[in-house]
């Protein structure tokens, strides 16, 4: 589907989960909460397709320690090296 082309949606969501897209929508300065879906999905994507790859999504806290992140769905031998 080509960027130019777009598709209303409509979805239904929990209070909980309006909360999370709307604290998203601030922490990446989305203009809008389908911006903010969209840089969701897109990061999602990415991290995702790492990890299929091979990859593993490691974050580092302000002190230097490391720790693997794990994307709830995936199998924990996709993310096993």
């Amino acid at each position: 589907m080509s960027d130019s082309v777009t598709t209303t949606l409509q979805i239904r969501v929990k209070e909980h989960t309006l909360g999370q897209l709307d604290r998203l929508q601030l922490m990446t300065h989305a203009p809008s909460r389908s911006d903010a879906i969209r840089r969701a999905v897109e990061m999602g994507d990415y991290l995702i397709n790492a990890i299929m790859r091979g990859d593993r999504i490691i974050v580092e806290n302000k002190r230097g320690a490391q720790r693997q992140i794990v994307i709830p769905g995936l199998n924990a031998s996709d993310q096993d090296e």
